[in-house]
């Protein structure tokens, strides 16, 4: 078996040290660089093609959202893969939107970590039950973010899925980027065309802009 290459990017030398210390304690894994910036990040994934690259989201220069989307961008193949205290839930959803592959905690277990590389590695993708739970939450709207409309009651991944289309994303792209089902799309696709009393997904685009939604999709950012 070929060994799992990976970037770390975290901006705390400590924390890099131990993740190395780790991860070169088992077979098949080589860590082939690291760095404590967005920018490095995004350079080494293009010159190095590691196998995952594990992010931090606080980093200077360009956070790790900013960082995975800009490596999504040029490289499909390699396993993104969130490493980060925050537990916010907008942090999660972006993330995802960013077409992640993990999110994990830093206080999980080693165990964890290693059963989350090994999964990536195999090409499937790796949230911990706790983001899993967060996820639950939001499906529910236990959770609110985004500057809706306070009369307009929809779910957190309802709104996800609005701005996506607002991007121009096809159903099938917006079923691979929040790893649900096409079937699951079309139906809060549906159901957003009826809480809005809209007819289509060109009245949904027209709607966000109207509201004034997503401001940054008009400067181009997708």
């Amino acid at each position: 078996m070929k060994d799992i290459r990976i970037v770390l990017v975290d901006d705390h030398v400590i924390l890099r040290d131990g993740l190395k210390s780790v991860f070169l304690s088992e077979q098949n894994i080589s860590i082939v660089g690291e760095c404590g910036d967005g920018e490095t990040a995004i350079t080494m994934a293009r010159e190095l093609e590691p196998d995952i690259i594990a992010l931090d989201l606080n980093l200077p220069q360009l956070n790790g959202l900013e960082a995975a989307r800009a490596i999504r961008k040029f490289d499909k193949k390699c396993k993104i893969l969130i490493l980060t205290m925050s537990e916010d839930a907008k942090n999660i959803t972006e993330a995802l939107s960013a077409g992640v592959n993990g999110y994990l905690f830093k206080m999980a277990e080693m165990d964890e970590l290693l059963e989350a590389i090994k999964q990536l590695a195999s090409g499937k993708d790796y949230f911990s039950n706790p983001v899993k739970e967060i996820l639950e939450k939001m499906e529910r709207n236990d959770i609110s973010t985004g500057n809706f409309p306070s009369q307009v009651h929809l779910t957190i991944r309802e709104r996800e899925i609005i701005r996506l289309i607002t991007k121009g994303c096809t159903s099938h792209e917006i079923a691979q980027q929040l790893f649900i089902s096409y079937f699951t799309v079309g139906k809060h696709r549906k159901n957003i065309l009826r809480k809005l009393g809209l007819k289509n997904a060109a009245e949904i685009v027209g709607y966000a802009h109207r509201e004034g939604l997503f401001p940054h999709l008009k400067d181009g950012d997708g």
